[in-house]
Parts: structure tokens; C-alpha cells; sequence
């Protein structure tokens, strides 16, 4: 049987983990000039606003979620999908590994939180 405390502790770690590290990303996406031009190398300039936003409630749903799971299942659902989508662009590009692993590593926090909200 899971312990409480420490199944409590792990998911407050991995919320704060990617809340953390997509509040970061999220902002630098909607303000950072160098960000604006990675969208239009992905070929996608028209969604960088929308990524950057999605990005930012992402990390607010899953904080949210810690009270209400059924939306942290949500957000870290949808964070998990747009990193895989991320990747997908980036391979595209034949981007190196290096420039991969955060969205890779974002992904699977976000698919461990997903599974851990839709069994809390």
C-alpha cells in the first residue's frame, strides 16, 4: 500500500517541478525576442501567444489541482500533449538531443502527474 505522506510529498514536488518550470517558459515564450524568432524557425509564429498562454494556465491547473484533481488531470494532460507536440516540431527540425530533453523531461513529469490526479 502507498504511503500517504510520501505519495502526498512526491506530488507536490513534480506539481511544483512543472509549474514552475512552465510559469518560466510561458513568460519568456509572450515576452522574449529570441523565443519569438524559435517560432518562426518551427514555422509556427502564429502560435507562439497561444503556447505561451496555454503554458501559463497549464502551470495554474496543475497547482489548482492539488484541491480539485479532476482539473490538474486536465492541465498536466494538456501540458503533456503540447510537450509531445514539441518534440514532434523540434525532430522535425532534426534539433540535437540537448535541445529536446527539457520538453521530453516536461512531458513525462506531466504524464506521471496526470496519472497520480486521475488517482487521487
Amino acid at each position: 500500500m502507498r504511503d500517504p505522506v510520501t505519495g502526498a510529498m512526491g506530488l507536490i514536488v513534480l506539481v511544483a517541478a512543472s509549474a514552475t518550470a512552465f510559469l518560466y517558459y510561458g513568460s519568456r515564450v509572450l515576452s522574449q525576442p529570441r523565443l519569438q524568432e524559435e517560432f518562426v524557425r518551427y514555422g509556427m509564429p502564429d502560435v507562439r501567444i497561444l503556447v505561451g498562454v496555454l503554458e501559463i494556465l497549464g502551470a495554474i491547473g496543475v497547482v489548482v489541482g492539488l484541491g480539485i484533481p479532476q482539473l490538474g488531470a486536465a492541465a498536466a494532460g494538456g501540458l503533456t500533449v503540447l510537450m509531445l507536440l514539441g518534440l514532434a516540431v523540434r525532430a522535425r527540425l532534426r534539433d540535437p538531443l540537448s535541445q529536446m530533453l527539457p520538453a521530453a523531461l516536461l512531458a513525462v513529469v506531466n504524464g506521471v502527474l496526470f496519472a497520480l490526479f486521475l488517482t487521487s
